[in-house]
């Protein structure tokens, strides 16, 4: 018989594979031997005379922790009225319906819906509300089981994640319903850092590359002699009226390289255009990106660990972010560093 799940009723501590066990011949009560050999007797010595056995007295300890595991189960579940959906006790709104759980709240909505008064369901239907989410629970008020992407599960994808797993379950959820996602402002900012970050190599490399590209050829421009000469008479012209119609018509100063002068900020304009477009696609991408090899780990683990191996392939790599991050950095300000010193 495997004791590893009871424990030793003299020291009180959890058998392992390894202990050396020691088992009542008249009740069947498992001890460590050095337990057994201390106290020279089986603990439940005492019982033996009222028929005590081992196995009964497990038995009714676990039917006495399923009963109160039900009842905690039922106590901390609010069922909805108007949906009958369970939620978490701690919760206002039902997650499914928006429907107060609260009954004080929910005889108020109906006063003034039938009063004519917000706060009530419009056209006598209940409307759907944010869902109250548990800051520490961070499957974001979604089950393990259930499926948020093409043959994955909320608790794959959560595994898959690692980081920021309520942020991207709720976004996920969206997306796998209703088809809405939302403006990933970490993309927009860091652009190509943040996909390499998530460890969407692919996307994160074409889009550093862009970024770096631009800022390498802005500052190229920048440094350039005839550039500062251009530039100078265009801001000259500008700031003293000389110009006729068109900054092309700056006297002195040849068409293409008041042109030229322009350059650095298209390139400026395109930078901010592919910020804003990282930003819009950032979350699509990753929920694609997350879906894709999570399918991929599942096929490839028959009869492995998959929990294991979604968190290996999975979460983030924060080395190769702050490597590109760093890069950048040095690329765009080295210039004029080298410009004024």
């Amino acid at each position: 018989m495997d004791f590893i799940n009871y424990k030793c009723p003299v020291c009180n501590k959890q058998f392992t594979k390894d202990d050396d066990i020691v088992v009542c011949p008249e009740c069947g009560a498992p001890h460590h031997r050095e337990c057994y050999e201390l106290e020279n007797r089986c603990f439940f010595e005492d019982k033996h005379s009222e028929d005590f056995s081992f196995e009964q007295l497990n038995a009714e300890k676990d039917n006495e922790n399923t009963d109160d595991t039900t009842k905690d189960s039922d106590a901390n579940i609010v069922v909805c009225k108007v949906c009958n959906t369970e939620n978490p006790k701690e919760t206002f709104y039902c997650r499914k319906c928006g429907a107060p759980l609260n009954e004080q709240d929910r005889q108020a909505g109906n006063n003034n819906q039938q009063n004519g008064q917000p706060g009530g369901f419009p056209f006598g239907t209940p409307f759907v509300q944010a869902q109250v989410i548990n800051p520490f629970d961070p499957m974001a008020g979604l089950k393990s089981d259930e499926i948020i992407a093409d043959n994955v599960t909320a608790g794959e994808m959560s595994k898959f994640v690692g980081k920021s797993t309520q942020y991207f379950l709720r976004i996920f959820d969206n997306i796998k319903k209703f088809n809405r996602s939302r403006f990933n402002f970490s993309a927009f900012l860091f652009s190509g850092m943040y996909f390499l970050y998530r460890k969407m190599i692919l996307l994160g490399s074409i889009f550093s590359v862009l970024l770096i590209g631009f800022v390498v050829a802005e500052a190229y421009i920048q440094m350039q002699p005839f550039y500062q000469t251009a530039s100078s008479a265009v801001f000259n012209a500008v700031n003293s009226g000389q110009y006729v119609g068109s900054l092309l018509n700056i006297p002195g100063v040849a068409q293409q390289d008041v042109l030229i002068t322009f350059i650095p900020a298209f390139l400026e304009l395109l930078r901010m255009i592919m910020m804003i477009v990282c930003g819009a696609i950032a979350n699509r991408c990753y929920y694609k990106h997350c879906t894709k090899k999570i399918n991929a780990v599942k096929a490839e683990s028959k009869g492995e660990d998959v929990s294991k191996k979604l968190e290996e392939k999975g979460g983030v790599n924060l080395p190769l972010a702050i490597c590109i991050g760093i890069a950048y950095l040095i690329i765009n300000y080295l210039p004029a560093f080298l410009f004024y010193f």
